[in-house]
């Protein structure tokens, strides 16, 4: 279409004319000199060697797990379709991801899935493949595919790998371990078959946590999207955008555990999410006993526990500390004591050292009590005091027999009632001396033929130096004794 010059010698062209033509076809070859036209000639054109190839899909958009057809067409250096490029050849795809166990995969000229990475064969046609390439792919992504016969790359064809619907809910926590009392912001992502998040689970959706216990009044809870708390167990409102949550979830727990925390939204119910809830620091002190009774003189192990604020023992509170007790009486110089971290007896009242593991004391906390009595026993750490232990002091055996009179002045021959009390190694009552008991009385002279007498159980006066029945109820003198001099 544009002129040039050729030189002629004779009628012939003798310089030029050289023809290149590229488009594969038949051309129609004319020339003319502007006034006279030649005849045309036929020519055909055919394709050059495969120089490139082009790699195209029916759609740029699928759904993951969906198939999409791809093409490859080989194209010489002109980019016409190099139809000599034909039979069986080896290409190996790349430019998609693998989810999980899920791998993107083309099948091959048998229609068998390969995947991605992996030599296959494809058959070609005149330069198109006509045998293989339907693709699968499952990671929602833009993926950039490529193909390679081992010579020949093609282009990098872009294709978008959407989400499939929600199968599946999967749980996920800021933290998996939190301090009980302190929150954990929850996470949950709605997930397709092959584990890409579900875009389209969007909107309000009731969930209902469970897995983690209450301690006492304190009710593990999740807010819902308005952040209002809500027990696990009670079904609740969480707002989701494009698959994940984002209105709601923070978890607060209590109770010290490994708990296994799910949610459920009527449908699906998630993985069960490890989280492992710590105590919080020491709010409180409680005090128990081995024994809600002993006998005077007698030890009774005792032992404190620290809490923290939900009732949890609170583990950190470790080491030695500083304890002071109170509640039990003082029996003549006999004092109620409590022994230390090094075995050594400490009066009630005057503070000690116990140590503690884990919030419980380890060393020390023997108690002695002496006086018969109901004691209300506590401790003190100087920011804590305990509750109180009720604890019942029983005498002990008979050690002793104390003997008073109701007057210590009487006139001869009147009478004044003596009362005996048994009583233990510590000055109390010995409640288990009791019944009738064989006493002899002495100290007091005769005068002529008047003996000092003291009545028996039976009322009978019976001179001192003999032997008489008396009788006893709870340690004390309850018939016989009244004494005449």
């Amino acid at each position: 279409g544009t002129s040039d010059t050729l030189t002629f010698s004779n009628g012939v062209s003798t310089a030029g004319g050289l023809m290149k033509l590229y488009k594969v076809q038949t051309a129609s070859v004319s020339g003319t000199d502007g006034a006279l036209t030649t005849n045309s000639v036929n020519v055909t054109v055919s394709p050059g060697a495969a120089a490139s190839l082009g790699l195209t899909a029916v759609s740029g958009t699928i759904t993951a797990g969906n198939t999409d057809q791809l093409t490859i067409t080989a194209y010489d250096a002109y980019g016409n379709t190099a139809t000599s490029y034909t039979g069986d050849k080896t290409y190996t795809f790349a430019g998609a991801n693998t989810i999980g166990s899920y791998h993107p995969t083309v099948t091959d000229k048998s229609n068998s899935t390969v995947n991605f990475g992996t030599a296959e064969t494809i058959t070609f046609t005149n330069g198109v493949s006509t045998a293989g390439g339907l693709m699968t792919l499952y990671q929602a992504e833009t993926a950039s595919v490529t193909g390679n016969d081992g010579s020949l790359t093609t282009n990098a064809l872009s294709v978008t790998v959407n989400s499939s619907s929600a199968v599946g809910l999967a749980l996920t926590a800021a933290s998996g371990t939190v301090t009980a009392g302190i929150t954990d912001q929850l996470t949950i992502t709605a997930q397709d078959t092959y584990g890409n998040t579900a875009t389209s689970y969007t909107g309000d959706k009731t969930v209902t946590f469970s897995g983690a216990n209450s301690i006492g009044s304190y009710h593990p809870t999740v807010t819902d999207k308005s952040g209002t708390a809500v027990n696990f167990g009670t079904s609740e409102t969480l707002t989701f955008t494009n698959g994940v949550s984002t209105a709601g979830g923070l978890m607060t727990l209590y109770k010290v555990e490994n708990a296994s925390i799910t949610a459920n939204d009527g449908t699906f119910t998630s993985n069960a999410l490890a989280v492992t809830v710590s105590p919080a620091a020491a709010a409180s002190l409680s005090l128990t006993a081995a024994a809600g009774s002993l006998t005077a003189g007698n030890t009774d192990q005792l032992t404190i526990t620290a809490y923290d604020t939900y009732g949890n023992t609170a583990t950190g509170y470790t080491g030695d500390k500083t304890i002071t007790f109170s509640g039990a009486n003082t029996i003549g110089t006999y004092h109620p004591t409590v022994t230390d971290k090094n075995a050594a007896a400490v009066n009630f009242g005057t503070s000690e050292t116990l140590t503690f593991t884990n919030g419980v004391t380890t060393a020390g906390g023997l108690m002695t009590l002496y006086k018969a009595e109901t004691a209300s026993v506590s401790a003190t750490d100087g920011t804590f005091t305990s509750n109180t232990v009720s604890v019942t002091v029983n005498p002990g055996t008979a050690a002793g027999l104390n003997l008073t009179a109701v007057s210590g002045t009487i006139t001869a021959g009147a009478t004044d009632q003596l009362t005996i009390t048994a009583q233990d190694t510590y000055g109390n009552t010995a409640t288990s001396y009791t019944g009738d008991k064989t006493i002899t009385f002495s100290g007091a002279n005769s005068i002529g033929s008047y003996h000092p007498t003291v009545t028996d159980k039976s009322n009978t006066a019976v001179n001192f130096g003999t032997a008489e029945t008396i009788t006893f109820t709870n340690g004390v003198s309850t018939a016989g004794g009244l004494m005449t001099l």
